[in-house]
């Protein structure tokens, strides 16, 4: 992927998230349907999930990211990611590890109105 101003997109890893994520373990960009009537109304979520299981299945795919091979994205979430840097970042509350990107909690859905802007 390329971005207009020549710079290519990537999903940017902080040393945290990188160092938290393990070995077996990819993030991947999921896709939520919010509409019966429209399949490209959805809502975009950051998860981890098995290396083996997201690998296997043909709804996801690669990333760009400066952690490797490390990041996937649902095949309805790809285009809405186009022409992005996202950072993820690692955060642990109360015991439970949880990763974050910047993308504002309502992204799918602004991007499915044309305002999500880059």
């Amino acid at each position: 992927m390329e971005n207009p101003d020549g710079g290519a997109d990537m999903i940017h890893l902080t040393p945290q998230a990188r160092s938290e994520l393990r070995e077996d373990e990819v993030l991947v960009f999921d896709w939520h349907r919010v509409a019966i009537c429209c399949a490209c109304a959805g809502e975009v979520s950051l998860r981890r999930a098995p290396r083996s299981t997201v690998e296997r299945r043909a709804t996801y795919r690669p990333l760009t990211s400066d952690g490797g091979d490390r990041v996937f994205a649902h095949r309805m979430a790809v285009p809405h990611l186009a022409r992005r840097d996202v950072t993820v970042d690692y955060r642990r509350s109360f015991g439970v590890r949880r990763f974050r990107s910047d993308l504002p909690p309502d992204f799918g859905l602004r991007a499915v109105l044309g305002r999500a802007g880059g």
